[in-house]
């Protein structure tokens, strides 16, 4: 894999006064950010190319990438003007053009321990993968997927029962191929009907009956997504364990 596709739009509301000027992925995480921790990660697997779909706070975001990473990365920024009112779909359509089968998707309010992208890596020769936690205890606003026993993703959704899910979709895949191109063709079509409160994983919801895409694990891996002040703790604490380990 050699880029990786970020979208960085949102507002982050329900961080209140700490997302108040700042974009969500730039909240301080130690000495680091949120974002920082995802880009160490994807140097440290040799991507070299990053797409930014930015919106809230575009300016703040580029200063920092510029002021930390300029001579690492080769990077693109897309804009999207409509961050406020449209939801993540959007930002991911916006990115069609430029999405190859070289390109790896992340949210970028995620906080993962690199192995969790090490494993994607090392299983995109050929196939189409979501990054699947299988091993936490769920709950009803998880992005929960079921697969069949041939261990093909069919289903994605926050609606799914969690008792009939085979786990958590954490916000990172790769898609190949057909994969891809029917995927970006969801995003169209769901676009162009005006379904701009949808998510980008029910435009890939609309497709997994026709297409093969598999769960990658990710292995028990310390990870956790930034939503609430709750969940801001929670990734300080994964933080300061990943860094742990990392030293050792």
């Amino acid at each position: 894999m050699k880029k990786a596709l970020i979208l960085a739009a949102g507002v982050g509301k329900r961080l209140n006064e700490l997302t108040k000027d700042t974009p969500k992925c730039l909240l301080s995480i130690g000495k680091s950010t949120i974002l920082d921790f995802s880009l160490q990660a994807l140097k440290d697997n040799g991507i070299n190319e990053i797409i930014f779909v930015t919106g809230f706070a575009h300016e703040k975001l580029v200063n920092h990438i510029r002021c930390h990473w300029s001579n690492t990365f080769y990077f693109q920024f897309i804009f999207n003007d409509k961050y406020s009112t449209y939801n993540n779909i959007y930002s991911a359509y916006l990115a069609k053009e430029i999405w190859d089968d070289e390109t790896i998707l992340l949210n970028s309010d995620i906080i993962f321990h690199p192995d969790i992208l090490s494993n994607l890596v090392l299983n995109t020769e050929d196939k189409s993968y979501l990054v699947i936690d299988d091993t936490k205890e769920l709950i009803e606003e998880d992005m929960k997927v079921q697969i069949t026993s041939s261990n093909e993703i069919k289903k994605i959704s926050k609606h799914i029962a969690n008792k009939g899910s085979f786990g958590e979709y954490i916000g990172m895949m790769s898609l190949k191929g057909l994969e891809r191109v029917k995927f970006l063709e969801s995003l169209e079509k769901n676009i162009k009907s005006k379904k701009f409160d949808l998510y980008y994983e029910d435009a890939l919801d609309n497709i997994l009956s026709k297409v093969k895409v598999y769960p990658c694990s990710t292995l028990g891996k310390l990870w956790t997504e930034v939503d609430t002040y709750e969940d801001y703790k929670h990734a300080l604490e994964i933080a300061n364990e990943i860094q742990k380990v990392s030293v050792k």
